[in-house]
């Protein structure tokens, strides 16, 4: 009896020396969690964050021996933010440490999209949508190039994936060739998540010699890999894959990729597929009356179909389609923009507005400019990101009148738009972001 309690009493002793063990395994898990600082959470308010070091004792730390010193830089580097941080994180990308790599990269995109209320930022593939209007127009250090190339080459998945995600965002057209060939190479990635990220890149970069791999891609084994390689070919304005992507919606028509199929055809706006387009206006499903009404907008096909196009909009239910109808009538010349311009007070539809008027470009810029007046605080904050990227001097005329804007907000967005203007020339009329 006396054996058996000592034994028992052993075995309690092993338990609790065990759980204590366990007890510090787990409390330095999240240590090393809570320095590494997750890279897609929103960063501390300036009243919860501690005094931050300053650089030079952050590149210190980044270039530690310690891989918990470099977390701690990337964790300082990510409540700091800004474009100065860049040329560290650039150095972090490349860390011998996957967790590191992994949030650095996630750092970089949050320096050109940062979070706000406005915009919920969970992963890179959120930032890469949000992008497309959103992104703030800093320069890229060329050591921050360099590590997201090599970074496309990494071991890790992820880190992959997101790089390819990060260069779409930050690069803009043309890339170099070292560039292009590493995304093109991507595109053949064993990890359909990093095909499907290479293919979004290509398309917003436009990458010249990327059309025909993109069309292989059209028939890859994943459904993801498929849908982001038919929207890049829209991206694009692959005009040889037209005939493709018209068996791809003749085919899929009832499904998500005939959508996908319809929606890149619609982009490249090819006068050969206005009969697709005259047809659609009338089907069922909303998304491809969407995408007919855009299509006739980039093909030219609006003006002859505009008189059908104003007796329909008195029946169409669905808001986006009337969107789509109006950019369609302002392609053609006639009234539709300030029906565009009003749809950036709605929530759902202001992204799609916003692209639209950058879309129609500067014929349009002084019907766009007016509305800097408009008492919607969010409404002038998308009318200065559209006159941003459509340029041209009376854009530039509109945003320097605008200097006595009282919105904190939209004064971060004229100066983002400012800052674009002065990286890049006007866009096309055809040239949506």
């Amino acid at each position: 009896m006396q054996a058996h309690k000592d034994h028992l009493l052993l075995v309690l002793s092993q338990m609790t020396r065990l759980r204590v063990l366990l007890s510090v395994r787990v409390t330095a898990s999240i240590v090393a969690l809570a320095l590494c600082a997750p890279g897609w959470a929103a960063p501390r308010s300036p009243e919860q964050a501690t005094t931050l070091p300053g650089l030079p004792q952050v590149a210190q730390d980044a270039a530690s021996p310690s891989a918990d010193v470099r977390r701690q830089a990337l964790r300082a580097l990510r409540e700091r933010g800004g474009p100065e941080t860049l040329p560290l994180l650039a150095r972090l990308v490349g860390d011998a440490e996957i967790d590191i790599r992994e949030h650095a990269v996630a750092n970089v995109i949050l320096v050109y999209v940062p979070s706000r209320p406005q915009f919920s930022i969970n992963n890179a593939a959120e930032a890469f949508e949000v992008a497309r209007l959103h992104n703030q127009p800093w320069s890229v250090p060329p050591e921050l190039s360099t590590a997201l190339v090599k970074a496309l080459a990494d071991e890790q998945p992820t880190v992959r994936r997101d790089a390819a995600y990060a260069a779409g965002i930050i690069l803009t057209a043309p890339v170099t060739d070292a560039v292009a060939f590493e995304i093109l190479a991507s595109l053949s990635d064993r990890e359909p998540s990093v095909r499907v990220a290479a293919a979004r890149a290509l398309g917003r970069l436009r990458v010249q010699g990327a059309d025909v791999p993109l069309v292989g891609r059209v028939n890859d084994e994943d459904l993801d890999v498929r849908l982001a390689s038919m929207r890049a070919l829209g991206d694009v304005r692959c005009e040889q894959a037209v005939v493709a992507l018209t068996d791809q919606f003749t085919f899929y028509i009832r499904g998500v990729a005939g959508r996908s199929a319809i929606s890149a055809l619609a982009a490249i706006g090819h006068p050969s597929t206005i009969p697709l387009f005259e047809a659609q206006t009338t089907s069922g499903d909303s998304a491809h009356r969407r995408a007919a009404y855009e299509g006739l907008a980039h093909s030219g096909g609006a003006a002859a179909a505009a008189p059908r196009i104003e007796a329909a909009m008195a029946s169409e239910k669905d808001t986006r389609v009337l969107l789509a109808m109006a950019f369609a009538l302002a392609s053609a010349g006639r009234d539709g923009v300030n029906r565009v311009i009003d749809a950036l007070a709605d929530r759902d539809r202001s992204d799609d507005a916003l692209a639209y008027l950058v879309q129609l470009s500067q014929p349009h810029v002084a019907a766009v400019a007016a509305h800097l007046s408009d008492p919607n605080p969010s409404v002038r904050a998308q009318i200065v990101t559209a006159l941003g990227f459509i340029g041209g001097p009376e854009a530039v005329a509109a945003l320097k009148g605008a200097s006595g804007e009282s919105d904190p907000e939209v004064r971060k967005s004229i100066s983002a738009a400012q800052l674009r203007l002065t990286r890049t020339t006007a866009v096309p009329a055809k040239g949506a972001p």
